[in-house]
């Protein structure tokens, strides 16, 4: 649907009346600021890429970067989120550079609900791909990405509305106005979906389908942008109805983020708070309610200086986590938790020219004060080296450590008789990077190979094969390894192609003297794009293929099975706005996006929007 371009973020030359625009910080360093120079491969989706891409979600923009796989599935009753490398937990998301994530996630699933970050309110999305914990901390094992939010910055007022297959409805609206101190900026959005197939069960009975009811969600946010300063806050809810083995189930999420940056030219100060509610209501024999609250807040500040030959970056981080959990089953007793934690964090690097190359080093020393569970400290720290040759290519070789620590569920939740494992460790490993990307005349060229390997990995632990009881432990190991690689070309005036390729073998044992057993990854990710542009009209087709699908295929085929899934789009712009038809899966591919734990999840069926988009 586009073409992902391998390049820093030039800010634009705005009229001189406006407020000037703070600086922007590069994802994955502190003293980069072109991510063309970044020893790691990175990736930049830009407003332009994400409008002309179509995409209604996060995952699906995501989803055509090389290495990441959108598993989402049919309909939006279900948390959206991705994974990349084979991990889904552990990945860490930013908001303007500030650390975004649940404290109530369970091992396996994602950290990050998607529904949470409406492209309404993305300027621009950086990936970075590799260990981040020596700059970031807690949950960047695979791979930091890193949402820059929209500012202020020009006169602008834009309206939308979208309608399409399975009752979609979707508008929006955004103003930004620049004033003589400061500029101001709000935006609101609203969507609508109804029925679509969600899961497939088979019992002794026959085959049974689950499916999405209903869903909406409203979003909202405005910002202030004064010089260096820049104030924004977002909210939202959404909810959510659908089947589970027949039973129905219904869900409301809320929402809001606080934050405040003050950004130097040498450095940068920010205090930010989010806070996530869930109420799940459930029907059946093993339903009841369940009421879970979010809340992290934290501050962060950090200078740049130069020693000697050597470009320093050192500063302090602090973040401060609580979390509510209540269950009330229809049968058995009601469990409550209320967990808080602090965590304390201090931080430098260093990158130091060597003759030819330049080393980078990164060290952050963890300590986590945990309430009720043990304390941990660690120090993480991370080496890479860069070459850049004669025709302006740049090698890099990088070794990271990492570590995710366990969400304060994760510490709290036991079943039956067993007792909350108090002691659970954080996940953490190593993360090795070797590669080369180029900006050509007409294209670019990101190559690179990887490894990870991650021990103490969560995962649930029954105390006994004829029981449920059990709790949260570190048990199994992980590993991955393979080969991501993008090329895109700029043909011509009418002509962009891009073609991301990824390869890779990802494993898991239990314990250390088991044999490793695949992780039921897919082993290839190939998307190519062709986009067409002549005058006011536009045109894309992408194709997508997931080969290799080591699933679960205990309940018949399409598990198991290759996935080759086609999209695209039209668009004619008028004075009247732009007109946008879009379709997604379009030859209506069957396949099964995930395993459950007695069925297969629907991916997304054919899908047809029409999008009607007016600025002025």
């Amino acid at each position: 649907m586009f073409t992902v371009f391998i390049s820093g973020y030039a800010l634009p030359s705005f009229a001189e009346d406006l407020v000037n625009v703070s600086p922007e910080v590069v994802t994955g360093s502190r003293l980069y600021t072109n991510l063309d120079e970044l020893p790691a491969p990175a990736y930049v989706l830009t407003r332009k890429e994400i409008e002309k891409s179509g995409a209604s979600t996060l995952s699906q923009l995501l989803s055509k970067v090389p290495g990441i796989s959108n598993k989402s599935r049919a309909g939006s009753t279900q948390d959206d989120f991705i994974e990349i490398r084979g991990l889904t937990t552990e990945l860490l998301f930013l908001i303007d550079g500030v650390p975004y994530y649940k404290t109530s996630h369970a091992a396996g699933a994602s950290a990050v609900d998607l529904r949470s970050l409406p492209l309404m309110d993305i300027e621009r999305v950086e990936i970075v791909k590799g260990a981040g914990s020596a700059v970031y901390g807690s949950m960047a094992a695979a791979g930091v990405i890193n949402i820059i939010t929209r500012k202020p910055q020009s006169e602008e007022y834009k309206i939308s509305a979208t309608g399409g297959t399975y009752e979609r409805k979707e508008g929006s609206l955004s103003v930004s106005i620049p004033g003589e101190k400061v500029n101001y900026g709000i935006w609101y959005s609203h969507r609508e979906e109804g029925e679509s197939p969600l899961l497939q069960y088979i019992n002794s009975s026959g085959i049974f389908e689950d499916k999405n009811l209903d869903y909406e969600d409203d979003a909202g946010g405005f910002s202030l942008n004064s010089g260096p300063f820049d104030f924004s806050a977002t909210w939202g809810e959404f909810s959510s109805e659908w089947t589970y083995g027949g039973d129905l189930q219904k869900q409301d999420n809320d929402y809001n983020r606080l934050s405040l940056v003050w950004n130097g030219d040498v450095s940068r100060f920010v205090i930010y708070r989010d806070k996530q509610e869930k109420n799940l209501d459930q029907e059946g024999f093993f339903g009841g309610k369940t009421d879970v609250e979010d809340t992290a807040w934290g501050a962060e500040f950090y200078k740049k200086s130069f020693w000697q030959n050597a470009l320093v970056s050192w500063g302090m981080a602090f973040r401060h986590e609580d979390m509510t959990y209540k269950y009330i089953p229809k049968i058995g007793d009601t469990s409550y938790y209320d967990r808080t934690r602090k965590n304390y964090a201090p931080f430098v690097e260093v990158s130091l020219p060597l003759v030819s190359l330049i080393a980078d080093f990164g060290l952050r020393y963890e300590m986590w004060d945990q309430n009720d569970a043990d304390d941990y400290d660690e120090l993480i720290p991370k080496l890479s080296l860069s070459y850049e040759t004669l025709g302006g290519g740049l090698w890099y070789l990088s070794a990271g450590r990492f570590f995710a620590m366990p969400s304060l569920y994760e510490l709290s939740y036991s079943y039956g008789s067993a007792e909350p494992n108090l002691s659970l460790n954080p996940e953490k490993g190593w993360s090795y990077e070797l590669g080369y990307k180029k900006d050509l005349d007409k294209g670019s060229w990101n190559l690179g190979v990887f490894y990870l390997d991650m021990e103490d990995k969560i995962d649930w632990f029954t105390v006994s094969k004829n029981s449920y009881d059990g709790y949260y432990n570190n048990i199994s190991e992980f590993r991955s390894w393979g080969v991501e690689s993008l090329r895109t070309w700029n043909l011509s005036r009418q002509w962009d192609l891009s073609l991301g390729l990824t390869w890779m073998n990802a494993e898991q044992r239990q314990a250390s003297n088991d044999p490793w057993s695949n992780a039921r990854i897919p082993t290839w990710d190939i998307d190519g794009t062709a986009l067409y542009t002549s005058g006011p009209f536009q045109g894309s087709l992408t194709v997508s293929y997931l080969g290799d699908r080591k699933t679960l295929d205990t309940d018949g085929p399409g598990v198991r099975g290759d996935v080759t899934t086609v999209d695209a789009s039209i668009s004619y712009d008028t004075d009247f706005g732009v007109f946008r038809l879009e379709g997604y899966n379009i030859f209506d591919k069957e396949f099964f996006v995930q395993d459950a734990g007695w069925g297969k999840y629907y991916g997304p069926e054919a899908r047809y929007y029409l999008t009607w988009e007016h600025r002025f």
